[in-house]
């Protein structure tokens, strides 16, 4: 879909197609130059932080991949309000330090504008990703 015609939910629901396909560069494609990336964790889960501008964003990818297997990852809902969408889902992964899995629901925000992703924050229970990287 193009920028122009797809609606802010349309648009999450490519992104997360894309990171199905593990077409990486298709997700940054998305990003605003300027995105704020939030994705918190304890300070054991690699890939946890507040990532500034598209090429921070673009490295969490690169840090999930090293530090886990993704079992599975299934968004479920979405509600879209302006430009702002909350996808409610769920999802499992190994630690690849431990060999640990854990599995949790997530609710992930995204503010678009322009076709770009502006914003993003990601809520979990990031207890059960700390108890997985722990030795």
């Amino acid at each position: 879909m193009t920028a122009m015609t797809a609606s802010p939910t349309e648009i999450v629901q490519d992104l997360y197609a894309a990171f199905g396909r593990g077409d990486v560069a298709a997700i940054v494609d998305r990003f605003a130059d300027d995105i704020r990336f939030i994705h918190s964790g304890a300070p054991q889960v690699p890939y946890a932080k507040d990532r500034r501008g598209k090429q921070e964003a673009a490295a969490f990818f690169a840090d999930l991949a090293a530090a886990v297997d993704v079992l599975g990852f299934e968004p479920r809902e979405y509600v879209e309000q302006g430009d702002r969408v909350v996808a409610l889902g769920t999802w499992e992964a190994r630690a690849r330090s431990t060999g640990k899995t854990f599995r949790t629901d997530w609710a992930m925000l995204w503010v678009i504008a322009d076709g770009k992703v502006r914003f993003y924050q990601a809520y979990e229970n990031t207890l059960a990703g700390a108890e997985a990287f722990a030795r």
